[in-house]
């Protein structure tokens, strides 16, 4: 994903004269999806359904650097529902996520492009022991949301587009409460998009200087000091009913490479109260010092003004417990208050597999 967001940021635009640039858009989505099984026991559930949703985005048009360098994206928000094939075990979803949609070309009539999305997700049915074992998708009603998608876009006149896409939508808590297999949907699909307003053209494009990034002055490099906490249910099928905390300390050094983006190293420290049930249950004796897991990743953010994305690719370099694996990623929103707070939002996977949502708090300097 951090490739993507760099790729974009370079991607020139072009023909400004030709491009528009429009208010208020309203979308109709619907497409085609199958459910992608990535564990055996969920093979009973393979089937093939409709998924409807209903967005209202604003094509930017350059009153921002961030509009012109990330070649002027769509901003909005979707609303999302499927019946998921009407199968009582997993019933159905309901979702809202803001979204970007950026340009990789972008011409009076055809415009091609990558619309990336997190949110919140609700699910009907959750797992139960006793009324519903088979559903191991999800553990909770309440889930995070993510869609990536690619699409192909056609302007028909000056107020409508027609639009083709794929990709995949995705929902799970986290490793908040288990099971957690989590739902993935690919889907084909058809949109329609109504400009509410005549569309203008956009501002031209600005040269960007990057030259005054390559230097290693001090103004050109962030300390960043982060306290993340998460509850985990460590297995709903040992049936403990119960969560225990997540505590991560976090500390990145980031250099700024160009007006949107940073690159640099993170350390963490990672104390997480289900590891010492794990040893318990294999009988490994284990003191406080070995419950501590400290990791070394790599480092790449993208700033949009006072909002960033922060995304690390690390690996544990200690810890008793590690039957997750030694590599992690971790994904963070950073949203900046004033000039040396921010909230943080993480998700922490290993390989794609969830292990904890975070919210926490830090200061920067510089």
């Amino acid at each position: 994903m951090a490739l993507l967001f760099h790729l974009t940021e370079n991607v020139s635009a072009k023909d400004n004269d030709t491009i528009r640039r429009s208010d208020i858009q309203i979308e109709l989505r619907t497409s085609w999806s199958f459910m992608m099984c990535h564990h055996q026991e969920m093979e009973l559930f393979r089937a093939h359904f409709p998924i409807f949703e209903v967005s209202v985005q604003r094509q930017t048009f350059g009153s921002e650097a961030w509009h012109q360098l990330l070649n002027y994206p769509a901003v909005g928000v979707t609303v999302i529902y499927s019946g998921l094939g009407g199968m009582p075990e997993i019933g159905s979803i309901f979702g809202a996520y803001p979204y970007m949609s950026f340009n990789f070309l972008k011409s009076r009539r055809n415009m091609f492009n990558a619309r990336l999305g997190v949110g919140i997700g609700y699910a009907t049915n959750k797992w139960d022991a006793k009324d519903n074992p088979k559903n191991t998708f999800l553990g909770s009603h309440l889930n995070a949301l993510f869609s990536i998608n690619f699409e192909y876009s056609r302007v028909l006149s000056e107020r409508w587009q027609l639009s083709a896409y794929t990709g995949m939508t995705h929902m799970s808590n986290g490793g908040s409460r288990s099971p957690n297999n989590g739902i993935n949907l690919w889907q084909f699909g058809l949109s329609g998009r109504y400009f509410i307003k005549h569309p203008k053209e956009r501002l031209p494009l600005e040269i960007i200087d990057n030259e005054q990034y390559k230097s290693w002055e001090k103004k050109n490099i962030s300390w960043y000091f982060g306290f993340l906490y998460s509850l985990k249910d460590i297995d709903e099928y040992m049936g403990y009913g119960r969560h225990w905390s997540v505590y991560n300390f976090r500390f990145d050094v980031m250099k700024r490479v160009s007006r949107m983006s940073k690159v640099g190293v993170g350390f963490d420290l990672v104390y997480d109260e289900t590891d010492k049930e794990i040893l318990k249950l294999k009988n490994i004796s284990y003191t406080s010092a070995e419950i501590l897991k400290p990791g070394v990743s790599v480092a790449y953010e993208l700033v949009l003004k006072s909002t960033s994305f922060l995304f690390n690719f690390g690996c544990h370099v200690g810890g008793k417990e590690l039957c997750e694996g030694r590599i992690y990623q971790k994904l963070s929103l950073k949203q900046n208050i004033g000039d040396c707070f921010f909230l943080t939002f993480g998700l922490t996977t290993h390989w794609g597999w969830a292990d904890y949502l975070g919210f926490g708090l830090g200061f920067n300097i510089n």
